[in-house]
């Protein structure tokens, strides 16, 4: 839970992404069409989109803290690198499923008949 707060509310969106991505990559594994795979380098670019938007908006959070707290601003690098280390929350989970969702393609990839590659 803690992962999950350190990325922000943004991680519940990532998540939703997940659930969708992954059940529709597991139903390309089983039964590959080309009508899926473009639904599923759709739904990437999206994910690619929110997860930038996540890491970059945690960035800009954090920069406007420490502008706006005097004690943070006296000695601001602890809190910019608190507050990257969680901005980069987005980005592994992303990328996690991103990982898990493009292998499953790769498997549905490799069961797919030739005359549809």
């Amino acid at each position: 839970m803690e992962f999950i707060r350190a990325g922000g509310f943004n991680m519940f969106i990532l998540l939703a992404f997940a659930v969708v991505m992954i059940a529709t990559a597991i139903r390309f594994a089983r039964d590959a069409d080309p009508h899926r795979l473009s639904i599923l380098r759709a739904l990437t670019w999206a994910l690619v989109a929110c997860t930038a938007t996540g890491f970059v908006s945690g960035l800009a959070a954090t920069c406007k803290y420490v502008v706006n707290d005097p004690e943070a601003l006296a000695n601001p690098l602890p809190y910019l690198l608190q507050g990257f280390a969680e901005s980069c929350a987005n980005v592994i989970l992303g990328g996690a499923i991103a990982v898990v969702t493009w292998i499953l393609v790769a498997v549905g990839v490799r069961r797919m008949p030739h005359d549809l590659r």
